[in-house]
């Protein structure tokens, strides 16, 4: 448990549970009209896609449902184009890619542990 990526897939899940606490009962209505939501929000999509930045492939592959290369890639456009994001992609994103990432990498996690425990 002492490999770095392991820190990684726990910011994963970490960010990810916040931008779903921050959005929980929200609309995009709502998640449009409120900057500070929006900006954490954010924020934590950027940690996301460092983190990912930095799994080895052996992990990326073994949890395919997730889109790492397009997580890191738009971590990249949030670093280059803040000002520019369409709060709708950014609301797509935190409804349908985003509960399933926090899903694998615990569920990743959760494996790891009971592993490292039963060695």
């Amino acid at each position: 448990m002492s490999r770095d990526w392991v820190f990684c897939l726990e910011d994963i899940a970490e960010c990810g549970s916040r931008i779903a606490s921050y959005t929980q009962a929200m609309s995009l209505d709502e998640f449009r009209g409120n900057r500070l939501v929006f900006d954490a929000v954010v924020r934590n999509l950027e940690i996301i896609g460092e983190a990912a930045k930095h799994l080895p492939l052996s992990v990326t592959a073994a949890i395919p449902q997730v889109e790492w290369s397009r997580t890191v890639a738009f971590r990249e456009v949030i670093a280059r184009h803040y000002f520019g994001l369409d709060p709708q992609i950014v609301w797509d994103l935190v409804q349908t890619k985003i509960p399933e990432m926090v899903r694998s990498s615990s569920a990743a996690l959760d494996k790891l542990k009971r592993a490292s425990r039963s060695n």
